[in-house]
């Protein structure tokens, strides 16, 4: 049963990715480690409607060229209602190209999640992130719009074990200096697997097609190994 969904997930990943490949593209591979804590605050008799939220990663692609990039995010968050929930929070981001070059980044961001409901037998989560970036090498303010679509299904035989698909575009919606115009930015599509470890402790690994749009130039696919972490404190 396990290796139906995985066919199922695979097949649906290259449905989805297959017709970005038709351009000219370069193509990189990568690594992503990444650690995420979430969970509601405490209060008075029990938990809070207020939730705080952080993750840090690191990321390598084209591994061995000197390209990283490190990431921190921590946020706060409403429940509005069961099931929905309202962030904001900041990020700091980092990269360094094969170069050596350095640029820091600065994200503030904005999102809505909520569930979605059932499907197959799984779980169907969105979200909606707008970030306001800005950045060291250039003048302008970007604006970001993110949209995620993640699916979870658990499978059968082991409720511990979960089938995982993700995607998400991304939508720059003004033109920058330093990011190329308007438009389409890039797409992420996730396939891979969950498995937790216990009841604050969870692991995610799989793969992840990473296209991203490149004005004047080349458009580049990263094929990443994705592995995160995720606890609650």
């Amino acid at each position: 049963m396990a290796f139906k969904y995985l066919i199922t997930g695979f097949l649906m990943t290259m449905i989805m990715v297959f017709p970005l490949q038709l351009h000219a593209t370069e193509h990189e591979s990568g690594v992503w480690t990444i650690f995420s804590t979430t969970d509601s605050l405490s209060a008075d008799g029990g938990t809070s409607r207020w939730h705080y939220w952080f993750d840090a990663q690191a990321r390598y692609v084209d591994v061995g060229s000197g390209t990283n990039q490190w990431l921190v995010r921590p946020a706060v968050g409403y429940e509005i209602r069961d099931g929905v929930k309202a962030w904001a929070g900041f990020a700091r981001f980092r990269s360094r190209n094969g170069a050596g070059r350095v640029a820091d980044e600065n994200r503030y961001w904005q999102q809505l999640d909520w569930r979605a409901g059932g499907w197959l037998d799984g779980n169907v989560s969105m979200r909606v992130r707008l970030e306001q970036r800005s950045i060291d090498v250039g003048e302008d303010l970007g604006v970001v719009l993110r949209f995620m679509t993640k699916y979870v299904r658990p499978l059968s035989g082991h409720e511990d074990k979960s089938l995982i698909i993700g995607l998400e575009p991304f939508v720059d919606l003004r033109d920058t200096d330093w990011g190329g115009d308007a438009g389409l930015g890039q797409n992420r599509v996730f396939v891979g697997m969950g498995w937790r470890l216990s009841d604050k402790v969870s692991l995610e690994t799989g793969y992840m097609n990473q296209y991203i749009w490149v004005d004047g130039a080349a458009d580049r696919t990263n094929h990443l190994a994705i592995l995160t972490i995720k606890a609650r404190l």
